[in-house]
């Protein structure tokens, strides 16, 4: 269960695709991740985070019942 849900992966690569010039260094990528993360809209970072609470409870409901757990969008 990763608790960044695909739209932030997807925020953070569209924004990293844009960078110029691109990383070369391994402390120059973890500069700009870094970067990227905190310009990453809160909106984005709140959704990831209402989906993975969902998600859990969806989780915990299955897992003490026996049944089987399934993605839930």
């Amino acid at each position: 269960m990763n608790p960044l849900d695909c739209h932030v992966w997807r925020a953070m690569l569209e924004k990293y695709h844009k960078l110029q010039p691109k990383p070369k260094m391994t402390d120059e990528l973890r500069v700009a991740l870094q970067t990227t993360w905190e310009e990453l809209p809160q909106e984005h970072v709140n959704k990831a985070v209402a989906n993975f609470i969902k998600r859990l409870t969806a989780y915990i409901t299955v897992a003490t019942s026996g049944g089987h757990f399934e993605h839930l969008q």
